[in-house]
This record gives structure tokens, C-alpha cells and sequence, in this order.
């Protein structure tokens, strides 16, 4: 369909759908059909309005924070394959708080989310969690 023309809220031919659609209403446009039998009224209205993320700032960056940082998982001596799976993905041991230190995204990827220990990482002092995960 090709715009045939496009109008402010606050003029004439679109005075019409400001009575009905408010504040809300963007802009109004007329569109021919590809055959240019038919002429088509569209809407442009506001339907959700939320804050704007700073400038440069996923509106994701609260979860990807929370996603690497650092958690401690408990997994006992005998759970050799769970062990291995979370040294080999960059799990350091804390002899400290008998748990491993890892990434929270990593503990998820390897399906152990079940195994976070929450505030025990903040514990551990016998590793630098905050530069080393």
C-alpha cells in the first residue's frame, strides 16, 4: 500500500480521530491499495508507555548483571561428574565455605540453579570472587 498522505493530530482530516482516540493519537495516514481501488485510513496511537533506559543501557542490564555475578553451589565430594562439569567451566573451590564459585549464568547452564546457595558467596574470603569468576 502507498501512503497517500499523512497528518498531525491537529489537522484538518484528522480532527476526527483526535475526538476519538485523544491524546493517545500519533498520526493518521491515507493509503492506496496496490490496485488503487480502495484508499485505506490508518492510526498511529499509543498503546503502552514506560521510562526510557539511559542512553547506551539495555533495558536487559539489571538481569545481565545479576546473570555474572558470582554464586557459591554445594555439591558433595561424591558428585564427581557435577564437580568436574563446574571446574571445567571456570569453577574455583572455596575450601573456605566448602562450596564452588562460579558464574550464575554458568550454574544455570550446566543445571545446577537448584544448587545456588544465595548470600554464601559473600562469605568467602580465600577467594577474590569479584575479579577472578
Amino acid at each position: 500500500m502507498k501512503v497517500i498522505k499523512t497528518m498531525r493530530p491537529s489537522e484538518r482530516g484528522a480532527k476526527r480521530f483526535l475526538e476519538r482516540y485523544g491524546e493517545r493519537l500519533c498520526t493518521v495516514r491515507y493509503r492506496a491499495s496496490d490496485c488503487g481501488t480502495t484508499v485505506y485510513t490508518t492510526v498511529e496511537v499509543i498503546v503502552d508507555t514506560r521510562p526510557r533506559s539511559a542512553e547506551g543501557v539495555s533495558s536487559n542490564y539489571p538481569n545481565a548483571v545479576r546473570q555474572a555475578e558470582a554464586v557459591a553451589l554445594k555439591i558433595s565430594y561424591e558428585e564427581t561428574e557435577q564437580r568436574r562439569a563446574i571446574k571445567h567451566a571456570g569453577g574455583k573451590w572455596s575450601r573456605q565455605i566448602q562450596a564452588w564459585i562460579t558464574r550464575r549464568d554458568e550454574a544455570i547452564k550446566l543445571g545446577l540453579a537448584h544448587r545456588i546457595e544465595e548470600g554464601l558467596v559473600e562469605l568467602c574470603t580465600d577467594i577474590d570472587w569479584s575479579v577472578e569468576i
